[in-house]
């Protein structure tokens, strides 16, 4: 606010391939829904947190923020509130190659991020939270990644998906390490409300995939009583290859 650019997508039309935008923090953009075209660009929050509210907004019927570039890389950002008339709408919606998502809150959306078959894509989500999004309909979920070429998802914290999964993945390579899956029981607040999840992990595609020291609680409340699925649609992935290593499961 007061700068050339008064919200992030008029400074995401301006950009050029390889800019950096700041969004100042501890302010609320509301409404600010575009299509991200250029590629190699980093979107970072500065100066505390930014807030991305969709108010009832959307790009092209799919979301906050389509990502049609390659290689965007976001740090540092609040967003949520995407609905769309189809239900499925997404903070991010993953059309482009290549993806990294850092530092950020992710909640209340109809998918937190559904990405786009891409075998090409690399995907890698750190130090995250995703918490509530899913319209409620199972199909929806805290994030909804693809049959793209690799996953990483590490050092995150995702609950309460509303009946969707807390990840659902069809990446040909998954490596989900270090992570905390679990949400609230009765009576508890958090920074999101209860969801009543289905799955902790879906890997329904199988892969080559690693399940490395994450903490996976499943509350008495839930959608499914299985806490990890793998392949269960088909393991029609190149690999059909599970690790599941120094994790601790609490049901």
């Amino acid at each position: 606010p007061g700068k050339t650019y008064a919200k992030p997508c008029a400074a995401i039309a301006a950009a050029a391939d390889g800019d950096t935008i700041e969004i100042t923090g501890n302010t609320t953009y509301s409404g600010d829904v575009c299509y991200i075209s250029r590629n190699n660009l980093t979107i970072r929050g500065v100066n505390g947190r930014p807030k991305i509210d969709a108010a009832g907004k959307n790009a092209g019927g799919k979301g906050i923020w389509v990502v049609a570039g390659s290689n965007l890389t976001v740090d540092n950002v609040e967003m949520y509130g995407a609905t769309v008339p189809d239900a499925n709408g997404a903070a991010f919606r993953l059309e482009g190659a290549n993806f990294t998502l850092r530092n950020s809150f992710i909640h209340d959306n109809q998918n937190g991020i559904l990405a786009n078959a891409n075998a090409n894509s690399d995907v890698l989500i750190e130090n995250t939270e995703f918490g509530h999004n899913g319209a409620g309909d199972g199909q929806t979920h805290n994030l909804y990644i693809g049959h793209v070429k690799s996953l990483t998802f590490r050092y995150n914290f995702s609950h309460d998906a509303n009946v969707g999964h807390n990840l659902k993945s069809r990446a040909d390579t998954n490596m989900i390490a270090y992570n905390r899956f679990s949400s609230l029981n009765a009576g508890e607040t958090g920074s999101t409300a209860a969801g009543k999840p289905s799955y902790e992990i879906d890997l329904p595609n199988a892969g080559t995939s690693y399940i490395i020291g994450n903490i996976i609680q499943q509350p008495a409340a839930n959608s499914n009583s299985g806490m990890v699925a793998y392949g269960e649609e088909g393991a029609v992935n190149v690999g059909s290859d599970l690790y599941v290593v120094n994790n601790t499961f609490l049901n």
